[in-house]
């Protein structure tokens, strides 16, 4: 049960950032001059986003016990795939309806939700293992 409530913890954390995301870089795309306020609004999202993520984590890490690595691979396979879906979903919207004065901030805007969306995946994976017997 334990790699599974890694994988929820990862699935939520990521959905719930690329959603933020996507409503806050509409902004920056509209309105570069608000760029500031847009990032405000993401790292909050993201602070929200992530709460109920880490607490799974948590639980599942008290409740760990040492499995063989077969039960792994399911679930790191999981997380895995999200962060390929992250990471081309981040890209694709970062090159959909970009003028050329507003590459900038996108890019920049791009990159921080890049990291803080493989961030809670990428801890997942690596408690996860931590777990092998």
């Amino acid at each position: 049960m334990s790699p599974y409530l890694f994988s929820a913890a990862a699935v939520i954390a990521v959905i719930g950032i690329l959603a933020c995301f996507k409503i806050n870089l509409d902004k920056i795309k509209e309105n570069p001059e608000q760029v500031a306020k847009a990032q405000t609004n993401f790292f909050m999202g993201v602070a929200i986003s992530e709460s109920l993520p880490l607490i799974m984590i948590i639980f599942a890490l008290i409740h760990a016990v040492p499995l063989p690595i077969e039960n792994l691979y399911i679930p790191a396979f999981i997380i895995i795939i999200l962060m390929a879906f992250a990471m081309f979903f981040i890209f694709l919207q970062r090159k959909v309806d970009v003028e050329e004065d507003r590459k900038q901030a996108v890019n920049q805007f791009s990159m921080i939700a890049l990291a803080l969306a493989n961030a809670v995946p990428i801890i997942a994976l690596v408690l996860m293992f931590i777990n092998v017997a």
